[in-house]
């Protein structure tokens, strides 16, 4: 099963609005249009996502990645970051941020992955948000 990652196009906007609520339709058209999100697929069939934007306006901030459960433990997740990360260095950034609710498993990924922990931001009544950094230079 070979994963294929690319750029989401407008064709991608309904699998986009179904999987990713996180955003508006609109905003999340306006973020294909900046090329800000990337899909993956096995064959011709939408399988993942990942969105971006820029903290500081200069730090590219993974918002967004998400697998279908069918699809999850697979690469497909690996894949994805993989490809975002090589976009980046490409664009001249050296290094990228995410962050996870504490109690969610996709901080093992990350860590996985070579991210490490840089902070955490801690709101009333919710789990802790754990932010992630990884250097993109050797």
């Amino acid at each position: 099963m070979s994963v294929t990652i690319r750029v989401a196009t407008e064709s991608d906007l309904p699998f986009l609005h179904e999987v990713d609520r996180h955003v508006t339709d609109r905003v999340q058209a306006e973020l294909v249009s900046l090329g800000r999100v990337m899909a993956a697929e096995i064959g011709d069939v939408a399988v993942g996502c990942l969105r971006w934007g820029m903290f500081w306006d200069e730090v590219p901030f993974m918002n967004f990645l998400w697998v279908v459960p069918e699809h999850r433990a697979a690469g497909v997740g690996t894949a994805l970051v993989a490809a975002w990360e090589s976009a980046q260095v490409a664009a001249g950034h050296t290094m990228v941020l995410t962050s996870t609710v504490s109690a969610e498993r996709a901080q093992h990924l990350y860590r996985r992955l070579g991210y490490i922990d840089c902070g955490a931001l801690l709101l009333p009544d919710e789990p802790a948000e754990l932010i992630l950094r990884k250097s993109l230079s050797g």
